[in-house]
């Protein structure tokens, strides 16, 4: 038959991590080795699977099948103070004008946000490049994107606030070690921002999924929302960096007045919330070393980020641009202009197995010219990095001659 589909949802993208994923594997025997630097995910070994283990029979043997019935569509009250606590411990992030609402993880924060505020055609302004998912949940509610290029410091505040003057509906910033490009935003353009969202009227939707995972620089930058005074910042958080992804538990923090909007939305969407990985999450945050936990993920991942940017240094051609990050999980690198990412990165999964990802759907205009490649380095093993990065290392000598 002919399906009628919503144009908004033509105009999303179907995710080049999954397509370049899939071809690095298909057709894969048991001895080839396939290394997936496409990822998003936090490393194995940086998940406490004992302690979730240990906390889901505590859990059940209090609460019985109250654990595993439908959850409400606000959430689990007791993890609400747990949440404010954990989002406190630096600083007042939360203040007294603001609640929770529980998601399926920020990406449900994100696609709430979009629902509640954008109107078929309205502008939603975002940092060029920025997180793939959050674009096509913008497109899907409508959204005329309306992208402001960042600096290394983070957003260029001039286009940004050329960008307020012409109106928006939000602007989606990811402050702490941005996907893809890892840059992380300054205090005093946190502050500018702050300034021209209340200048301007202009909410700022604050997406921190990796803030936590620093492991050199500056040990604590205050979120955006730290300086919120009028309710204009909405703060997503989530748990699936620094707890375990599968749990899907994240949160949006905003001004109380605006939190039952979010409540509606989930009863239409998906009508709850997990109660046992919110259980868990609560027990988590009460009785774990918060600060020592992090510390030890970031211990994982600076001695993954290291063992790339190393292994780049000695087998990349000397042309192709990077940085060492100062945290999160990603390596932004920039190919010579004029080599095609999207070609680069097709060979090296078709036949190398190795998925990295072309930086050119992370681009509002998704440039068929774009040079960038994304690189994950906190879900392979050391070995798989140093063994996938001198494979690419030598793919690049050809692209790069």
């Amino acid at each position: 038959m002919e399906y009628r589909i919503n144009e908004n949802l033509c105009q999303a993208k179907l995710s080049i991590i999954r397509r370049i994923s899939d071809l690095a594997q298909e057709g894969a025997r048991p001895q080839d080795r396939v290394i997936l630097f496409s990822s998003g995910q936090p490393a194995n070994e940086a998940m406490p699977l004992e302690l979730v283990k240990e906390y889901t029979a505590k859990v059940i043997d209090k609460y019985g099948c109250e654990v595993i019935q439908y959850g409400g569509h606000k959430g689990y009250a007791p993890l609400f103070p747990e949440i404010r606590k954990f989002l406190n411990k630096d600083g007042v992030v939360a203040g007294n004008e603001d609640d929770f609402i529980i998601t399926y993880g920020s990406s449900e924060a994100i696609f709430a946000v979009g629902s509640a505020f954008i109107r078929p055609g309205d502008k939603v302004i975002v940092e060029d490049p920025t997180y793939l998912n959050a674009t096509n949940s913008f497109r899907y509610c409508g959204a005329e994107l309306v992208p402001v290029k960042a600096d290394p410091d983070g957003v260029d505040l001039e286009a940004l606030e050329a960008a307020m003057k012409g109106g928006a509906s939000f602007f989606y910033t990811i402050p702490n070690f941005g996907n893809p490009s890892s840059i992380t935003m300054s205090l005093e353009k946190r502050k500018a921002v702050y300034e021209l969202a209340v200048k301007y009227q202009i909410p700022v939707l604050e997406d921190n999924p990796y803030g936590y995972l620093r492991f050199a620089g500056n040990e604590y930058l205050p979120p955006i929302k730290s300086f919120d005074r009028e309710g204009i910042v909405f703060y997503m958080g989530t748990f699936s960096k620094i707890v375990a992804p599968g749990m899907r538990c994240g949160f949006l923090c905003a001004n109380k007045e605006i939190i039952p909007k979010f409540v509606v939305f989930k009863g239409a969407t998906s009508s709850g919330n997990i109660n046992w990985s919110q259980y868990i999450i609560t027990e988590f945050l009460r009785n774990v070393d918060i600060e020592q936990h992090i510390a030890k993920i970031s211990a994982i991942y600076e001695k993954k980020a290291r063992a790339m940017y190393d292994k780049m240094k000695e087998c990349f051609h000397p042309a192709v641009e990077y940085t060492m990050p100062q945290g999160g999980m990603f390596i932004w690198a920039k190919l010579p202009d004029g080599v095609k990412a999207t070609d680069f990165c097709l060979e090296a999964a078709k036949t190398l197995r190795i998925a990295a990802v072309p930086g050119n759907d992370f681009f509002i205009g998704s440039p068929k010219d774009c040079s960038y490649i994304r690189l994950n380095f906190s879900k392979p093993s050391i070995e798989d990095i140093e063994y996938g990065i001198e494979k690419l290392g030598e793919l690049t000598y050809r692209y790069c001659s």
